[in-house]
């Protein structure tokens, strides 16, 4: 029997919602509050480290054991905003789980991402506890940013699925069959996530720990620096045969843009990685390989939805398959229906 591919972002089984109903316009906004909430408490967990300020506070919840809140001292401050950022992360959060149950229609995939989400929130706030107790001990600290990125990582899926039935799919290119593209977008997730991997490793053996007295991985730079980079290289040949194979299926072009611009924002971060290591890794540089860092991370993820979502639009729009073999085809392989509606 031929088999259907059906768009990945189809909805789920579909439920009236009880009492205040949330638009699918309304909770798309939504879904981007929990995504630039996620981007902003990145940034502000940057600063701190940056600005050697993790032990400004040296208790928590409490700023110190006798007070709640800091002194009038800067690192004091920035830590304890850190913590404050929190809060609308949080709030961000809850609005997306309880918008999920009342949006209409309702879906319940954005319901189970929403909560999953808000699980990672938790684990991250009590982590960020387990980081200060231990002094900003390396492993926490990586631990802490790459949940950081995870939940990154479903702030961009929320948002994205949140607007699949907000908008009529583009048809594309009639015919397009991902055949060449489709077993390397996995691969290039994977490797993005290697490269986060392997940074956090150069940021742990570096020389900004979040305060002058805390530990370092006990790693040779340089080494962790080159490693680093064979993991920047081998996604980056790994995107440009990902596009030329795009290129060579015909696909649909805003799925070619996106990937451009995952192309172009990995050059520039690549960029900035070089400066910084040539400079001696100053702050502000490496403030901007954050921004950087999230924005590859980012970009490849959204990258990797579209093309899920366009591959399964195209399975699903591809002609039906007859019982006679054409006189160019092999009916009985695998290949000739693939994507094709039974």
């Amino acid at each position: 029997m031929a088999r259907r591919t059906l768009p990945p972002e189809r909805p789920s089984d579909r439920i009236e919602p009880s009492g205040r109903t949330v638009s699918a316009a309304m909770y798309r906004r939504i879904t981007l509050g929990v995504l630039v909430t996620q981007v902003v408490i990145v940034l502000t967990g940057a600063a701190v480290r940056l600005t050697g300020s993790g032990l400004g506070c040296s208790d928590w919840p409490r700023c110190e054991q006798d007070r709640f809140v800091p002194s009038g001292d800067l690192n004091p401050i920035i830590e304890f905003v850190n913590r404050l950022v929190s809060f609308p992360v949080l709030v961000a959060v809850l609005l997306a789980v309880w918008g999920a149950r009342h949006r209409v229609p309702v879906r319940r995939d954005l319901g189970i991402v929403a909560e999953l989400i808000l699980a990672g929130v938790v684990v991250q706030v009590l982590l960020g506890a387990v980081v200060v107790r231990l002094e900003l001990l390396p492993s926490t600290v990586i631990l802490h940013f790459l949940i950081s990125m995870a939940l990154l990582f479903g702030s961009v899926v929320l948002h994205h699925r949140a607007g699949a039935d907000l908008h009529a799919p583009s048809s594309g290119p009639a015919g397009w069959v991902p055949a060449r593209s489709r077993p390397l977008v996995i691969p290039l997730v994977a490797l993005a996530t290697a490269v986060v991997v392997t940074g956090t490793v150069v940021t742990g053996a570096g020389p900004h720990g979040g305060d002058e007295h805390a530990a370092r991985l006990d790693v040779f730079l340089p080494t962790a620096a080159r490693v680093h980079s064979l993991t920047v290289w081998t996604f980056l040949a790994v995107l440009v045969v990902v596009l030329l194979a795009l290129r060579s299926e015909r696909a649909p072009a805003p799925l070619l843009r996106t990937g451009t611009i995952v192309l172009a924002v990995s050059l520039a971060q690549g960029a900035v990685g070089y400066l910084q290591y040539w400079n001696g890794v100053p702050a502000g540089l490496v403030f901007a390989h954050i921004i950087g860092a999230m924005a590859v991370w980012g970009t490849t993820v959204w990258f990797w939805l579209e093309h899920r979502s366009a591959a399964g639009i195209a399975a699903a729009a591809a002609p039906p398959t007859t019982g006679t073999p054409s006189p160019t085809s092999d009916a009985t392989s695998p290949t000739a229906h693939e994507g094709a509606p039974t």
